[in-house]
């Protein structure tokens, strides 16, 4: 009984399907909508919270995105169940398919935002969003529909679990000393990435992953320390820290491109350079140019 819808879910004919009617600007499109549903366009979506809306969930949500990502990962090696057939792939993905990343860090990120603010608008624009990232894998050949699936139920899970734990999790952390704080912002990314390792794949990613999440972490505790920088006032405010917000990171990151041509380890430094910036570097130059004195 269960076999047969199990099997459809793991089937290549949807992939076919989208395959046959296809079209270069189709391609494009979806092409666009995937990578636009990736860990750091969500890194960045948060980072814009962080500095334009809300500090307190900016920081929580880059949070939620990293620890979705992970637990993808996890799920990954632990179910190693395969991608559609290569002939299908209209882009290129080397790891396992369950669950889709895409699909669960999008519906990670939507639905905390969503949990969190029920506000009609925001649960609606991210049903659309998480459907339409979630549709491009399939389009673009990489995910079966039983992957997408997955990570959707993967990702809201993880929202809903870090909306109901975050009090107690945060009450824990403001219990410890200034150093502990640091030492578990530095060491639970290494413990992370040591606990993924031992399942012999996705090292890659996970050392990136544990970058971003140390330097986060750490460049977040340094700003409530040093920095304390407030929420925007004005409309005018947000328009001009997400302009300056934007120009630091994407300096940073063709720089940091560049680099890695020659000196392969600025691959990885990128990642930590990109997140200790988002939630110290700039809130710092906000500060500056803002004209506040702390």
């Amino acid at each position: 009984m269960a076999s047969g819808p199990i099997q459809f879910l793991f089937n290549e004919n949807i992939n076919i399907f989208f395959r046959d009617i296809g079209t270069p600007l189709l391609d494009t499109l979806f092409k666009v909508i995937t990578n636009a549903g990736s860990e750091p366009v969500y890194i960045f979506l948060a980072s814009l919270i962080f500095w334009c809306l809300n500090k307190k969930t900016g920081i929580r949500a880059m949070y939620l995105i990293m620890f979705s990502a992970y637990t993808a990962l996890i799920a990954k090696s632990l179910f190693s169940m395969p991608r559609p057939p290569d002939y299908l792939h209209k882009v290129t993905e080397n790891n396992f398919g369950f669950p889709s990343g895409h699909a669960q860090v999008s519906s990670g990120f939507w639905g905390y935002l969503g949990i969190r603010s029920k506000k009609k608008q925001i649960i609606i624009t991210g049903a659309v969003i998480v459907l339409l990232v979630s549709l491009s894998r399939l389009y673009l050949g990489v995910h079966y529909p039983g992957d997408v699936i997955g990570g959707i139920i993967f990702g809201l899970m993880v929202a809903f679990i870090s909306y109901r734990e975050e009090a107690d999790i945060l009450k824990v952390i403001n219990k410890q000393s200034r150093n502990s704080k640091y030492l578990i912002a530095l060491f639970l990314p290494l413990i992370l990435i040591l606990i993924a390792t031992f399942q012999g794949s996705l090292l890659k990613e996970q050392i990136e992953l544990g970058f971003v999440m140390a330097s986060v972490g750490a460049g977040y505790l340094l700003e409530e320390e040093i920095i304390r920088f407030p929420d925007a006032k004005n409309n005018e405010q947000k328009v001009k820290r997400a302009s300056i917000g934007i120009l630091f990171l994407g300096s940073i990151y063709l720089i940091s491109e560049i680099l890695s041509l020659t000196f392969p380890v600025f691959a990885y430094i990128k990642y930590a350079a990109l997140g200790f910036s988002s939630v110290f570097f700039v809130p710092w130059v906000f500060m500056k140019l803002e004209g506040a004195k702390y």
